[in-house]
């Protein structure tokens, strides 16, 4: 310990950091949830950064009070690798803030006590929190399911998962069960993995319920809903997986432990006997469902249940009867903006069939024959490619299963269109596959812009017709990314950039979190001054780049991060939260809604950069403290002010 000691005294003070630390007995915890656990003798130092917004904390039986915080604030210190120590510790018991008071004085950093230090209590209300709800969680063992009715419900979650289902529906996709008789919020539902980020099913009560909470018109805290998810085994509930083990119950991985329950704002409950019944013939027969019954629309599977063969009858209304643009606007699913590509094309073949005409002749041509609503537009149907390209702006104005439908029959006709091979990729989980579907569509692309290819580099988005063969690119890139081809994605991107400087796909924030993975700063910051703007995701960027060129003192990467900070400081905020932030469908510069994007685009090149976001946490700390220095400096001369003023006056 000794050389701890020496190595945290030898840190520079840091005069704006405080850091708060105190002893909690583990059965006071919870309300107590924890009192007849053995963990109930254990004490737990806790140390916390109020600069940094960093936690410490380990237990420990019969160790002294004060040897065992001082210890914790030593491994807090080395192990969140502080380059500093702070100017106060707070101490919530005054007598151990005596000792540790001692052995600091004269260092630099002074202690004082409070027994309710605000950053302190609300990590251990926190953790209190975190403690009842883990002792709350409900559990199929202790409701009236019987050990058959699980064991039938463990098979069919399996066999769900094996399916994958998620390769062919994803969450625009509702699906209706028409027999057996639903039981209530159980009538519908969305097969949830599309995303590769949670996989299961999603139950709503009405087709409305399912598009609010879609569209975020619905507070998902406020509603009442059944959810089966699966997770890891170290994430479910004890008591159900004890009873997996015990009898032996089958599970298709270790990260698909399925858990069905039913959230409302009152409590969370595990389901009862019939709903349980229910979701297990829902379960198996999806399970048993091809991807030709997912296109037809509607299927029936006979599975056992009990000893019982129950019939179990599902609808896609969305394939039956397609919902036009209209409805999809409705609905809070607003047209891809894609979507009006073939008109502005009609545009340009005008103006160039026309070149030469006057101004105010041209625009009176275009006014006559290419104004109106897109839906009321006779396009072409001539060609194969005509009426491919009919297919796959059907498809680009809707979602879903209809969407890769529509697809394929563009694909029926023309064999080689770009667009539709592209809609295709996007929709497909398969990364290999993905990858060779957008490298067809990159090929489609690169032979019907051969001329293009020649003379237009640089300014390709200006032609309608080049803008499929850079989304491909875009994403084969992704996939590339996706699957460690690095180097391959970085040169698609880059080829990208070439084709059409002026990035209107916005590759430059694909590309620097790539360049970085590989420890190409230099590159990065060329791109950066190519491209400067003042967005938050650039500034966040900008910040990053100059933190691994110049580490945490750096002067440069101190004033970058500064710079993101006051541009929308709500990314800090929202990085903080207990929930991960919904992606929003628009945003404002400077926004909430701005702020979730850059944390969903950026948190994973945070994380590999190390000590990043942790860095960006301490920086946005020593900022509000300055700030609100700032704030007093300017209260006390004004207030000093005002003093002379009146003596003058006297």
């Amino acid at each position: 310990m000794e050389a701890d000691i020496r190595r945290f005294l030898g840190l520079p003070v840091e005069p704006q950091a405080q850091w708060q630390g105190g002893i909690i007995n583990f059965g006071d915890l919870g309300d107590g949830v924890l009192a007849d656990s053995p963990m109930a003798e254990a004490q737990l130092a806790l140390w916390v950064s109020c600069e940094a917004q960093v936690v410490h904390g380990n237990p420990a039986f019969d160790e002294e009070p004060f040897d065992l915080l001082f210890s914790q604030l030593l491994e807090f210190s080395a192990s969140q690798n502080f380059d500093y120590r702070p100017a106060l510790i707070c101490v919530t018991d005054k007598a151990l803030a005596d000792q540790l008071n001692k052995l600091l004085a004269n260092s630099g950093t002074s202690v004082s006590w409070d027994a309710e230090p605000d950053f302190w209590c609300e990590v251990k209300a926190d953790m209190s929190e975190h403690m009842l709800g883990a002792v709350a969680a409900p559990s199929l063992v202790d409701t009236k399911c019987s050990p058959s009715q699980i064991r039938e419900f463990a098979e069919a979650a399996a066999a769900f998962y094996r399916a994958r289902l998620w390769q062919y529906l994803d969450d625009t996709d509702l699906l209706q069960i028409q027999t057996p008789k639903p039981p209530k919020y159980l009538k519908h539902l969305t097969v949830l993995g599309a995303g590769q980020r949670e996989f299961g099913l999603g139950f709503y009560e009405s087709p409305a319920t399912h598009w609010d909470l879609r569209s975020q018109h619905l507070d998902m805290d406020s509603l009442e809903t059944f959810s089966l998810t699966f997770t890891p085994v170290s994430e479910a509930i004890e008591e159900d997986v004890a009873f997996w083990n015990e009898h032996d119950l089958p599970l298709e991985t270790g990260d698909a432990f399925p858990q069905f329950l039913f959230y409302s704002p009152m409590n969370t409950r595990a389901p009862k006997p019939k709903e349980l019944e229910y979701v297990t013939i829902v379960l198996a027969a999806l399970a048993q469902t091809t991807e030709d019954e997912i296109d037809s629309g509607q299927w029936s599977k006979q599975v056992s249940i009990q000893g019982k063969n129950k019939q179990c009858k599902i609808l896609i209304p969305d394939l039956l009867n397609p919902p036009d643009r209209k409805e999809w606007i409705d609905r809070g699913m607003f047209p891809e903006s894609r979507g009006n590509e073939r008109h502005f094309g009609l545009v340009q073949a005008l103006i160039k069939q026309n070149e030469g005409m006057d101004l105010d002749q041209l625009n009176e041509l275009i006014n006559s024959q290419l104004t109106g609503s897109i839906d009321d537009f006779d396009y072409p149907t001539e060609t194969p490619f005509d009426r491919a390209e009919n297919l796959c702006y059907a498809a680009i104005d809707t979602y879903g299963r209809r969407r890769i439908q529509l697809a394929r029959q563009a694909l029926q006709e023309d064999p080689t269109h770009t667009e539709a091979t592209l809609l295709l990729a996007e929709s497909t989980f398969d990364t290999s596959r993905k990858i060779e579907l957008f490298s067809k569509a990159v090929e489609h692309g690169e032979a019907q812009c051969a001329e293009l290819l020649e003379t237009e580099v640089g300014r390709f988005w200006e032609f309608s017709e080049t803008r499929p063969f850079l989304r491909a690119k875009y994403g084969l890139a992704s996939a590339l990314a996706s699957d460690g081809q690095v180097n391959e994605a970085m040169t698609q991107l880059l080829d990208i950039l070439r084709l059409n400087q002026n990035d209107n796909l916005g590759v430059r924030y694909e590309i620097i979190p790539l360049l970085l993975s590989q420890n190409k700063e230099k590159e990065a910051i060329e791109i950066l001054n190519k491209y400067p703007e003042q967005t938050a995701s650039w500034l966040y960027l900008k910040a990053q780049v100059e933190f691994r060129r110049e580490g945490p003192i750096g002067r440069t990467a101190q004033k970058a991060i500064a710079a993101a900070i006051k541009f929308n400081p709500h990314v800090l905020e929202l990085l903080m939260a207990d929930h991960p932030p919904m992606m929003p469908e628009h945003y404002a510069l400077g926004s909430p809604e701005e702020a979730a994007i850059v944390i969903e685009e950026q948190l994973g090149s945070w994380t590999e950069s190390e000590g990043f976001v942790e860095w960006m946490l301490q920086r946005a700390a020593v900022l509000k403290q300055q700030e609100n220095k700032r704030k007093r400096d300017r209260k006390r001369k004004l207030q000093a002010k005002k003093r002379k003023s009146k003596k003058s006056r006297k």
